[in-house]
C-alpha cells in the first residue's frame, strides 16, 4: 500500500500542525495512550480550543491502513460512524484525528461497573448495525472487516460507533462480493466462509455481527488464546441449538427470558454456516428495533436462575 495522495488527503475538512497534535498529547507519553488499532496507537488529547481527540499515529502509512481509513470515513459518514476529523504529517509520518469517544468500547464496557444493562446493549448493537448498514447500502459497497466489540466504541451518552477501518476495503459499484489477496479479520470474529474462500459479502460481515451479538448476550467473547497459544471456541459447542445457548446468558444484563431466546435465535440465524440463511443488516436493524419497542420487555422482569453456567470465566 502507497501513502495517500495529497488529493486523497485534501478531501478531509482539517490538517492539523504536527506540533498541535504533540502538544494535545504530552508528545505522545504513554499516560495519554488509549490503546492500539489495526496500523497504529492511538492517544488521547485535547487541543488548544479545549477540544477531546483520539489521535492515531500510523505505524508505517507504507503498511497500509491510512489510506482506507481516509476513504472510507471521508466519504462515507454517518452518525454510527467515528467522524474524523482531520489528518497531520510530520515527514513521512501520518496521523489521523478523530472524535474522542469516551465511553470506551462495548467489550471494556461489558465488564465495567455499573452493569451493563440489555437494553443499553441492544442500543449499541442497533446503533453499529445501522452504521455497518449503510457501508453496505452505500455504492461502492464498503467492507470493515474487522467487526468485533473493539471496534465498537460510545460517545458519553452511550451511542454506538464503528471504528477502525484500516482493513475496510471497496467493492466496485456493480459488485456485492470483493476478492481479497489477503483474508484479515479477528480470531473467533471472522466469518470462517470468508476465511477459506478469500471473498468477503455483507454476510460476511453479518457473521461477525453474530459473533457480537452472542458475545453482549452472555458477556464472553467468542474465543480465548491461552498462553500455550491454544485457542478455545467460547460457542463451538451449540452447534445452532438454542438449548444449550441459554444458560451461557449473562445475569448481569438483566435479561428478560423471553428476549433472550430471541436475541440468542438471532445471533445464531447471523452465524449460521450457509450464507444465504443469513439476515441482511436491514433485517437485523428492523428486529432489533422492534424488540427495543416492545411493551413487553418494558419493565424488568423476575429473573429466574441460570446457573453457574452464565458467567464469565
Amino acid at each position: 500500500m502507497i501513502p495517500p495522495t495529497d488529493a486523497v488527503l485534501n478531501r478531509l475538512s482539517q490538517e492539523f500542525p504536527y506540533a498541535d497534535l504533540s502538544a494535545a498529547t504530552g508528545g505522545f507519553s504513554s499516560s495519554a495512550r488509549l490503546g492500539e488499532g489495526t496500523y497504529g496507537t492511538v492517544f488521547s488529547g485535547i487541543l488548544r480550543d479545549g477540544t477531546e481527540v483520539a489521535i492515531k499515529a500510523l505505524a508505517s502509512p507504507k503498511e497500509g491502513g491510512f489510506r482506507e481509513e481516509v476513504e472510507v470515513l471521508s466519504r462515507f459518514r454517518h452518525p454510527n460512524l467515528v467522524i474524523l476529523m482531520g489528518f497531520a504529517r510530520n515527514g513521512r509520518e501520518r496521523y489521523l484525528v478523530y472524535e474522542l469517544l469516551p465511553g470506551g468500547d462495548v467489550n471494556c464496557r461489558l465488564n465495567r461497573d455499573p452493569a451493563f444493562t440489555w437494553r443499553q446493549r441492544l442500543n449499541v448493537i442497533l446503533d453499529a448495525a445501522l452504521g455497518l448498514s449503510h457501508l453496505h447500502g452505500s455504492r461502492p459497497q464498503v467492507f470493515h472487516r474487522d467487526v468485533k466489540t473493539q471496534n465498537i466504541l460510545m460517545d458519553r451518552n452511550g451511542t454506538g460507533k464503528v471504528a477502525d477501518f484500516g482493513l475496510a476495503c471497496l467493492a466496485q459499484p456493480n459488485q456485492d462480493r470483493l476478492a481479497v489477496s489477503q483474508t484479515s479479520g479477528t480470531i473467533g470474529y471472522a466469518d470462517p466462509l470468508y476465511i477459506r474462500t478469500g471473498v468477503v459479502t455483507e454476510k460476511s460481515e453479518v457473521y461477525s455481527l453474530g459473533m457480537v451479538l452472542l458475545e453482549v448476550l452472555t458477556g464472553r467473547p467468542p474465543a480465548l488464546q491461552h498462553p500455550n497459544g491454544r485457542i478455545e471456541y467460547q460457542f463451538d459447542h451449540i452447534n445452532g441449538d438454542l438449548k444449550r445457548l441459554y444458560p451461557m446468558v449473562d445475569r448481569r444484563g438483566k435479561w428478560p427470558e423471553a428476549l433472550a431466546q430471541r436475541v440468542g435465535g438471532l445471533a445464531l440465524q447471523c452465524t449460521c454456516e450457509h450464507e444465504a440463511c443469513r439476515p441482511s443488516f436491514v433485517d437485523i436493524v428492523k428486529q432489533l428495533r422492534a424488540w427495543l419497542r416492545d411493551e413487553q420487555f418494558q419493565f424488568p422482569e423476575p429473573q429466574r436462575p441460570l446457573g453457574p453456567a452464565d458467567s464469565p470465566p
